[in-house]
């Protein structure tokens, strides 16, 4: 009698589970390594990532690109290429970070032998406070979405 009760629940949990969507297993976009060192960097990478709608990995060999968000008053902060992740971990983290004008987000591609090469840089100026500025405000950037990098 036991077993013909557990099999009628489920059965009866089968038929209530049609309408429930399980989560998909795929990313919806793109797989992106992120390098944010700072969390005012981290904060712009995240924002990033959503309006993007690009996924995040922890696995460089898993990305499609690696992402770049720095902060810094210079023109020009990271390197066009680079022989190693650890390298560009090196040169992202020497930035000015959580002080600098204008934040700098960068796309570098992934070779086979795991060396980057830059495929995008964008930069546009940072609130002075440090803060990020609300989606629904006029920013300073003259790119569309307002993070001075077109995700198409």
């Amino acid at each position: 009698m036991r077993g013909i009760a557990s099999g009628v629940a489920v059965w009866l949990g089968l038929i209530g589970a049609g309408n429930v969507r399980a989560p998909s297993l795929y990313a919806q976009g793109p797989m992106a390594y992120v390098v944010a060192p700072s969390a005012s960097t981290l904060r712009e990478a995240g924002r990033m990532l959503r309006f993007c709608r690009w996924s995040d990995t922890t696995v460089v060999r898993d990305a499609d690109f690696v992402l770049v968000v720095v902060r810094s008053s210079g023109s020009q902060p990271m390197e066009p290429s680079y022989d190693s992740l650890k390298w560009l971990r090196d040169e992202a983290n020497s930035q000015l970070n959580e002080s600098g004008a204008q934040f700098h987000v960068y796309l570098y591609s992934i070779r086979q032998d795991l060396s980057l090469l830059q495929a995008s840089h964008r930069s546009y100026d940072a609130d002075g406070s440090g803060a990020l500025t609300p989606f629904g405000t006029p920013t300073r950037t003259p790119y569309p979405n307002g993070f001075g990098f077109f995700c198409g």
